[in-house]
């Protein structure tokens, strides 16, 4: 199918598997279901499989994972040479697994974990296991070429995260068509907002030291483009007194923030930004998805909606597995207003 056809064709069917999507005001039909059951029966067509509730949770999230990328990977197919950027989003999940598979071998496990399916797409040969060099070779990850030691994950995962944004944002870079600049400027914030939440919590969940934060920073495999305006604006952060609201107003992302109460005592909240910066970005996608609908856009914009519809999916399951009140649950989603002070 020539480009112009798959982009037509991938638009349309796009945009039908949307409006059945639990997405928008729809996404609110997660939380109002009483069981796990009823949340399973609500997502599929199957019979509820017969297992304790705690493995029907995760068989749920599980199913509704390998339900996305086979959708996803089924509108790819349809481009006989897809757009660097359409396949290039995959590798969050082919990072995903790369972080299981060094930590497997890390703990000396024997079998291969249970991993994403990004077949025929994959960059990583899987069936190397447990070999991580052979696995990991003429990959954009052949530096991961050894079993890691327990304190050299969370370094190589903070590597990946940044390599894959950096993969995006050159692949984004690389689009010919009209929705370019605009998928350039959703990433560029992105990443953005990416880097400060990183910094935040680095600073308050594990008490990093400024210095250790900016090194870190300095030596991330980040766009240099990037790199310069987030290390500014992460010295900028690193100057903030975590309680001080008044001094966190004149961050640019000052909308994010969590609400201040007068009189009432405030401390930036690095879950409260992640979480409104999640549903902004998905809402811009979704205003994108049909601004360019002959582009490589429209499944660009699917894949970050769906991906957040598995969030959410996940946040009900969780929900009702650990009792938690739907109101409450609907709140960690992201789908109720709250107004900033």
């Amino acid at each position: 199918m020539d480009k112009s056809a798959a982009d037509a064709f991938v638009y349309a069917k796009a945009s039908g598997i949307l409006a059945n999507s639990f997405v928008g005001k729809r996404a609110q039909l997660l939380f109002s279901v009483n069981s796990i059951g009823e949340l399973w029966s609500l997502l599929f067509n199957s019979e509820i499989p017969s297992v304790p509730e705690t493995v029907l949770a995760r068989t749920l999230e599980n199913q509704a994972q390998e339900s996305f990328l086979k959708q996803y990977k089924s509108l790819l197919s349809h481009y006989s040479k897809p757009a660097e950027v359409l396949v290039d989003l995959l590798d969050f999940y082919e990072v995903s697994n790369l972080k299981e598979i060094g930590a497997a071998l890390c703990f000396g496990e024997k079998e291969l974990p249970q991993l994403y399916e990004t077949k025929p797409f994959n960059k990583i040969k899987y069936e190397k296991w447990p070999n991580i060099q052979a696995m990991t070779q003429d990959s954009p990850y052949s530096w991961y070429d050894s079993v890691p030691l327990l304190t050299e994950q969370q370094q190589n995962d903070y590597r990946l995260d940044c390599q894959y944004l950096s993969e995006i944002w050159e692949s984004a870079k690389a689009i010919h068509s009209s929705c370019k600049q605009d998928v350039v400027s959703l990433f560029y914030e992105h990443i953005r907002i990416e880097n400060a939440i990183w910094t935040l919590r680095l600073r308050i969940y594990y008490q990093m030291p400024d210095e250790e934060i900016l090194f870190r920073l300095e030596s991330a495999f980040l766009p240099q483009e990037i790199k310069e305006s987030a290390l500014k604006e992460t010295k900028f952060l690193l100057n903030l007194e975590l309680d001080d609201y008044e001094q966190w107003k004149k961050w640019s992302f000052a909308r994010l923030l969590n609400p201040h109460e007068e009189g009432v005592v405030w401390t930036v909240d690095p879950r409260w930004v992640y979480n409104l910066h999640r549903k902004e970005y998905v809402e811009k996608a979704k205003r994108l998805f049909h601004k360019h609908p002959f582009t490589e856009c429209p499944l660009l914009c699917f894949f970050l909606i769906k991906r957040n519809e598995l969030d959410t999916i996940r946040t009900a399951s969780e929900s009702l597995r650990l009792n938690v009140d739907s109101a409450q649950a609907m709140e960690i989603a992201g789908l109720t207003e709250v107004k900033n002070g």
